[in-house]
């Protein structure tokens, strides 16, 4: 005469009603769940909470003598739960052959359940067999750690709370996420087919390095795959076609170093590193990788040895100005006839790949640029200068001497500085030492830099009012740099100017070699 059901649900009802939560009961016991809980209005809502909706939630209660902490369920039910948009639990009451619950258990209805019921469902749905939901069973089980601390109203409202959160709507959406998502972690279909002939297997690799836009397949084939069950019936099929391969990612991130020789240092780039898929399916001599950088795209076979390479410092292309000298210092290596530079690539994850590279026997036609842009390096070094200045080939070649010039200023020393000037009106004594001022500045890319320097001497009349200064000394005064975009107030530049002048005055004749009204 006993009824674990009715005493289950009358207790659950008790439970409820102790806190304020409201217990609907399910009037057809055929959708997976006893009774649909309401939960009261929060009070003392702030006016940004006021929309927000009480909490609901669908729960199934079993009751039972037994102690084995598990309980067959039809999957049909099961699907109803897990697929329902609001929370969802089990409450397991244990009665122990009494008349009051002994002890109870709150199982949430969580991804990890979600996801297991859903496997099994499609396992089923995929399988030869009847795939009749209500009649296949699953077994839920529970434990010590779905215990509640108080078999009361408050045991049963704050472990409901907290698995739901505080807010139900984040809950939500997180769930139907879950739901949408699950079982496509390793990709949501399995696609075949068949490549005839060498040369469109090459293609097929190519076009896995996004080196290639599309290849020639033959019998391709498309099944939907989740949780790693293929579907019973293919989505696509063709006896042919192209296949494409848009919107790569590299596979590693990394580091790519060229040396001349095992003991040199090398040039080091950051670099995009692609491997193809198909490498683990074809023979040795056929694999193929790929590394990209900012300026160069390098193609290799490592069991042979062949590679390709590509170099492009075209329109839109800036580099930080070491990263651009060293980009060139890397073309010129190449260019050296006869030779084989040692490639490392090291990327997180992956072991250090070594390959060699072959240099073609071709003129270095850079010559001019890699002077510049080793003579930018010094000079950013010389100002200590950490900002980030980058460069484009353009702005190399236009201002290369330029560029040249200011560094040899910078590093001659005083006899190689020839300087004759003329003097218009009185106030000038040759018979004094003379400092001489000069401006000097050259665009590096991004940036300006610019030095007063003073060279100091005695002179020697060449002609009527015209001298020659016998250089002794060269001084840099001041440092100056500037964005390229913007210009500093000619009004500053004749106060530095002027600064430097007041320090030679006293004991040099200083002749200005810079026009203050402009």
């Amino acid at each position: 005469m006993r009824d674990l059901g009715l005493m289950g649900e009358s207790t659950f009802s008790l439970w409820c009603a102790d806190v304020g939560l409201i217990p609907n009961g399910s009037q057809v016991d055929k959708t997976g769940w006893d009774f649909f809980v309401e939960f009261p209005f929060d009070s003392g809502l702030t006016p940004h909470e006021l929309h927000k909706s009480p909490f609901e939630c669908k729960i199934q209660v079993k009751a039972t003598d037994k102690k084995d902490r598990k309980l067959q369920i039809s999957l049909l039910n099961l699907r109803r739960l897990i697929t329902a948009q609001m929370p969802a639990f089990f409450v397991f009451i244990e009665f122990d052959g009494k008349e009051v619950a002994q002890r109870a258990f709150v199982l949430h209805v969580d991804n990890e359940l979600i996801s297991k019921v859903l496997k099994r469902l499609h396992e089923i749905e995929q399988s030869e067999k009847d795939n009749n939901f209500n009649k296949r069973k699953m077994t839920i089980h529970y434990d010590e750690s779905n215990l509640l601390s108080q078999l009361n109203g408050d045991g049963l409202k704050d472990r409901l709370l907290h698995h739901i959160g505080d807010d139900v709507s984040e809950y939500i959406a997180n769930k139907k996420s879950h739901l949408e998502s699950t079982g496509y972690e390793d990709g949501f279909a399995q696609i075949t087919f068949t490549t005839e002939g060498e040369d469109n297997l090459k293609s097929l690799i190519d076009v896995s390095l996004g080196i290639a836009e599309e290849v020639e397949v033959a019998k391709f084939k498309g099944v939907d795959t989740r949780f790693g069950i293929l579907s019973k019936n293919p989505s696509l099929s063709s006896d042919g076609g192209k296949l494409a391969m848009p919107n790569l990612g590299p596979t590693a991130e990394g580091k790519i170093r060229f040396r001349e020789d095992r003991l040199s240092s090398g040039l080091v780039f950051e670099c995009k590193f692609y491997n193809s898929p198909f490498n683990v399916m074809v023979p040795d001599e056929l694999k193929k990788m790929r590394v990209e950088g900012e300026f160069f795209d390098l193609k290799f076979t490592p069991y042979t040895g062949e590679a390709n390479y590509s170099f492009s410092f075209g329109e839109g292309i800036r580099l930080e100005v070491k990263k651009f000298r060293d980009a060139i210092r890397l073309l010129n290596l190449l260019s050296t006839s006869g030779k084989k530079v040692i490639a490392e690539l090291i990327v997180e994850g992956l072991s250090k790949l070594e390959f060699s590279v072959g240099c073609n026997e071709q003129e270095f036609e850079f010559s001019k640029e890699l002077k510049s842009l080793d003579s930018a390096v010094k000079i950013i070094a010389d100002f200590d200068f950490t900002d980030f200045v980058d460069i484009s080939f353009d702005e190399v070649s236009r201002y290369g001497t330029q560029i040249s010039q200011m560094e040899g200023i910078l590093s001659s020393p005083s006899n190689l500085f020839k300087v004759e000037f003329g003097i218009d009106g009185d106030g000038y004594d040759p018979s004094k030492e003379t400092a001489c001022l000069f401006l000097v500045t050259t665009p590096i890319g991004s940036h300006v830099f610019g030095v007063i320097i003073v060279l100091t001497g005695d002179v020697e009349e060449i002609e009527n009012e015209r001298f020659r200064l016998l250089t002794k000394n060269v001084a840099v005064e001041k440092r100056i740099v500037s964005e390229k975009d913007e210009s500093i107030p000619n009004e500053d530049l004749v106060s530095a100017i002027e600064t430097v002048e007041k320090r030679y005055d006293e004991n040099y004749s200083v002749v200005t070699m810079f026009d203050k009204k402009c």
